[in-house]
């Protein structure tokens, strides 16, 4: 432990700094007291202090007040060292602040024994002040991702809020919600799940300054705010966290995924909030509003109640309720889609729901690269997870059949695609997916089932699942055939294109290969196959 001694008589300072050493402990020695309290300013300052009350530049007492008054942590044992004797002296001593008080010529037995209930004061503040610290961040700080948590953030918005408005300065918010994470939590458990949380968590300390304060608002949903900053500024962090947890993989050495997050922002300038829980409400209608319109994206709120000529606006008025329609059914579709989740859960098991969460990734790419709307990438999405669940249902006896399918077995596999259609009717908002899930069996060139469709007469949305299906099957281990090799893959879908099918997309399925780097094929057998491929088309 270090000491500080301050004694301007030389022989007196280097007598008790040789007799400290002798003991172990790490001495600072000074002559005065300026240097004394330089010292103690310091960073690592020691904590256990002998004084001599008689100084130049500043005397021991004086010190002993400076620092009592500073009241800084942990604390400073202070041990008075004078020849003054009296009662009087040493009640002036410790009422200025010093812990103890010894007279010179000292003792060193006496010293040794005062040193050594010094120093467990200060070991014992130390700890104490340890466990302190450590109750504090249990109770501000969030356990998985060491952000604040959500009853600290009601503490801060207060304090900011009132600063704001005091200062005549800004306060921005922007709430921030990942995409689909009750699939990243079902698909590849929730230890996993909190991974992803915690990477999320650290985009969001990347991506912010010193000054700015990040939550994890609840669940899947992170909060900063943004002290003196105005909501163009902070339109723009979000854009920047948005596009960092885009571009982040999440890996733990066995799965991999990348997630996309939606994120709504507010001021205190520019919406006029009246307190900070509207502000909050108001980034809450923006997020909500980001997710509506496809996720991945930031929108700053818009208010749908703006009043023009003392009336609200129809055209808002009827925008707000169209969206709000919209979103109602958009939920009641996802309820409906778990809900059969829950349903094959236990039938389906990991290799299931790992097929289906690649065949939704694989759609998503195809998808972003035709520029489809987002609205229809989720419908081409829904479709694959009710094909993949209701495989399962109909056919769980055939899907472990290792041998070659007999003729009944195979006009049941045939009659599929009616069962599907048949079985989507039953829920009248999924008419989109109707399509897919009735013709994902037709081939390219007219062979397929069940209506023998050819070329462009197939809906897009089945030529699309039926390649991205292919290729998550291919990418499986099956009881009738061993997991085929990423060159394999890419072979596969050279020698049917045109065929089972679109050339068009197996062309763009290279692309996305060798630019999202989504399976690891060397340029040179990817050249060779695109070759193939044009052929055709």
């Amino acid at each position: 432990m270090k000491v500080l001694i301050a004694e301007d008589e030389i022989i007196s300072r280097r007598r008790l700094e040789k007799f400290l050493e002798s003991m172990d402990y790490e001495v600072i020695a000074c002559k005065d007291g300026l240097d004394v309290w330089k010292i103690i300013q310091s960073e690592n300052a020691p904590n256990l202090l002998i004084l001599d009350w008689l100084m130049p530049g500043m005397d021991g007492v004086e010190i002993c007040r400076k620092v009592r008054k500073q009241a800084k942590e942990p604390y400073t044992f202070i041990l008075l060292l004078s020849s003054k004797s009296e009662q009087e002296d040493i009640v002036r001593g410790m009422e200025a602040g010093a812990d103890d008080y010894i007279t010179k010529p000292f003792n060193k037995d006496e010293l040794r024994v005062r040193l050594r209930a010094g120093r467990r004061i200060v070991e014992l503040n130390e700890e104490l002040l340890a466990v302190q610290n450590n109750l504090k961040k249990q109770v501000i700080n969030d356990d998985l991702t060491g952000l604040y948590n959500r009853r600290y953030m009601a503490e801060i918005l207060e304090k900011e809020f009132d600063r704001a408005l005091r200062y005549e300065t800004d306060l921005s918010c922007i709430l921030l919600d990942l995409d689909y994470f009750k699939e990243v939590n079902d698909t590849f458990g929730h230890t996993f799940g909190d991974l992803v949380l915690c990477g999320i968590s650290n985009c969001l300390r990347q991506g912010t300054r010193k000054t700015d304060i990040s939550f994890r608002y609840g669940g899947e949903e992170f909060m900063i705010l943004f002290p003196s900053t105005g909501i163009e500024d902070a339109k723009s962090v979000a854009e920047k966290i948005r596009s960092t947890c885009e571009a982040k993989i999440h890996d733990d050495g066995t799965n991999s995924v990348a997630i996309t997050v939606s994120i709504g922002v507010a001021s205190v300038k520019h919406h006029q909030p009246s307190d900070g829980k509207e502000l909050i409400a108001f980034a809450d209608k923006a997020l909500y509003r980001a997710k509506a319109e496809g996720r991945n994206r930031v929108k700053v709120y818009e208010s749908s109640d703006q009043f023009a000529g003392g009336k609200i606006s129809k055209d808002k008025d009827f925008r707000y309720l169209k969206e709000s329609l919209s979103s109602i059914l958009e939920k009641t579709k996802r309820a409906s889609t778990e809900s059969l989740e829950l349903l094959v859960r236990d039938f389906g098991g990991d290799e299931h729901k790992h097929h289906n969460w690649n065949v939704k990734r694989y759609i998503e790419l195809v998808g972003e690269r035709l520029a489809l709307p987002p609205s229809i990438i989720e419908t081409f999405k829904r479709a694959a997870s009710f094909h993949d669940n209701f495989r399962i249902l109909l056919r769980k006896s055939l899907e472990n059949k290792s041998r070659v399918l007999n003729k009944e077995e195979k006009v049941e596999i045939e009659d599929h695609p009616y069962m599907l259609s048949e079985l989507i009717e039953l829920f009248d908002f999924f008419a989109n997916e109707k399509s897919i899930l009735l013709y994902h069996h037709e081939n390219f060139d007219g062979t397929g089932y069940p209506e023998g469709l050819q070329g462009n007469e197939i809906p897009l949305g089945a030529r699309i699942f039926a390649i991205t299906d292919a290729i998550a099957a291919m990418l499986s281990e099956r009881l009738h055939r061993k997991r085929l090799s990423p060159e394999g893959i890419v072979e596969e879908l050279a020698n049917n294109a045109g065929k089972q099918f679109d050339p068009k997309l197996v062309s763009l399925f290279f692309d996305i290969i060798e630019k999202q780097e989504l399976l690891p094929v060397p340029v040179k057998i990817l050249q060779k196959a695109r070759e193939k491929v044009s052929e055709v088309r």
